[in-house]
This record gives structure tokens, C-alpha cells and sequence, in this order.
């Protein structure tokens, strides 16, 4: 998938031992008079069988909503606001939709989902992130790759507090605790701008991904798709049990 100024490529697999892909994504570009919208964004639903599904689908779709809504203002003549603004708007869109669901269907009941979303102005060459939960971002500069997101989970925050070492927590049976999520009361949003450079990647994960083959092994080749697909069949040679989403955007 191209933009202007966008190669962007996404993989999704089930994994070995699910029978849903409780992960959604979207990569999508949304042309605008002043340019074009870029969303990024990945899901990880929780919550039992399909109400993860349905979490992590309503989250997408709410979001996608949203941007597609700014691009239409702006071809109004409406004033550009701060992506930020526009990222954290979206992500309240998803808590309601989410929570809306849980109240009117008993059997999603608690239901939720990680999301991780980037949104950029190719215009001018900036970006938001928006991030709840313990799917990821990373981006790739100037030959080494960076985490833009902290996770909201337990063992995360014991790490922070010097309670856990890294590699304790990555064994921690208690690892996949999450501590904040769409569809949870109260929930707190990360959400920060940036500016871009010619060359860089942005890459968002599912732990699916991160938790069997982490960054210091990601390699980047000239085709994205290839590169992305490569990561995913080693997550499943190393036992692939989670659902395993990726997107991955060169910035030209």
C-alpha cells in the first residue's frame, strides 16, 4: 500500500492454538484538500471467546471513523487541529462504542482491547500517537530502533519500579495482566506528537509479535510485505500460540 509519501505493508496470522484472531489493524491512507491522512493501528482484544473479537473490531472501526470524519471537516474548509487532538478524540469514539456493547450484550460483558495508533499529516510531515494497552510502537532511526510506547501492564510497571528485572518479567506468569485497556472504567490514554524524517519506519505489534521475536532481530529489507511476513513465520516457528498482527510504514 502507497501514499505520497508512504510505503506501507501489514501481516496478520491466528497463531497456532487460537481459533479466532482476536486482532484487528487497519492501514489506511485518506486523501484530504491539504494532503493525505495516514491511520495506522493495531488491536488486541480480550475478554473470552468473540467478545475480544468484537472489542478490538469496534476500537478499529471507531477509530477509522474518526479520521475519516477530520479529513471530511477539513475538505470543508474547516481549521487543522492537533493530531493529538484528533487521536485522542478517536480513542474516546472507541471507549464508547466498546462500553456500549458490553451494557447491551450481556455475553460481552468485561470485554477489551489493547490499541496502539499512529495518525500523520504527510503534508507537513507530522504525527500522533495515541497508545492504551500492551500492543507496541516502535520506530526506526538513524540505525536503531526506538520504543514509543510504555506498556500498561503489571509486570511493566514492576519493572519501572525497579520490583522486576526485564527478563523476570518476561516469564512472569502474571506477563499478560494489563492494567489499563479500552472497555476498562477510568482508563488513561498515552498520547504524544512527533515529527518525521525521510527514511525512518514505524512499526506496531501485537505481543504476538514482540514476545517471540524481539526488535534487536527485526531486520528491514526493500520490500516491507516480505519483511514483515519473514518476523511472523519465525513467531511461528518459535511456537506462534497468540495471534500475531504487524504494520510496518516507511516514510519517504
Amino acid at each position: 500500500m502507497r501514499g505520497s509519501r508512504l510505503e506501507i505493508a501489514t501481516e496478520s496470522n491466528i497463531g497456532r492454538k487460537r481459533s479466532l484472531n482476536e486482532d484487528f489493524h487497519r492501514a489506511l491512507v485518506v486523501p484530504s484538500r491539504l494532503g493525505n491522512l495516514a491511520l495506522l493501528a493495531v488491536a488486541d482484544g480480550m475478554g473470552g471467546t468473540e467478545a475480544g473479537e468484537w472489542a478490538s473490531k469496534l476500537a478499529i472501526e471507531g477509530i477509522t471513523e474518526a479520521v475519516r470524519s477530520y479529513a471530511g471537516l477539513i475538505d470543508l474548509g474547516r481549521p487543522v487541529v492537533p493530531l493529538e487532538r484528533v487521536v485522542e478524540k478517536a480513542f474516546q469514539l472507541a471507549q464508547r462504542r466498546i462500553r456500549e456493547q458490553s451494557i447491551n450484550h450481556p455475553e460481552r460483558k468485561g470485554m477489551g482491547t489493547t490499541m496502539t495508533a499512529i495518525l500523520i499529516s504527510e503534508w507537513n510531515s507530522r504525527g500522533a500517537i495515541g497508545h492504551i494497552g500492551d500492543s507496541r510502537a516502535y520506530r526506526y532511526s538513524r540505525g536503531k530502533w526506538v520504543q514509543l510506547t510504555q506498556d500498561h501492564s503489571w509486570v511493566a510497571q514492576q519493572v519501572r519500579q525497579g520490583v522486576l528485572t526485564e527478563a523476570e518479567a518476561e516469564a512472569h506468569p502474571w506477563r499478560h495482566m494489563l492494567t489499563q485497556a479500552l472497555g476498562l472504567d477510568d482508563i488513561r490514554l498515552d498520547i504524544a506528537p512527533f515529527v518525521l524524517s525521510p527514511g525512518e519506519v514505524f512499526v506496531l505489534a501485537t505481543d504476538g509479535l514482540y514476545g517471540l521475536v524481539p526488535p534487536e532481530e527485526w531486520e528491514l529489507g526493500k520490500d516491507l510485505r516480505a519483511t514483515l511476513e519473514d518476523w511472523v513465520t519465525r513467531a511461528l516457528v518459535r511456537g506462534g500460540n497468540d495471534n500475531i498482527t504487524v504494520i510496518a510504514a516507511r516514510y519517504r
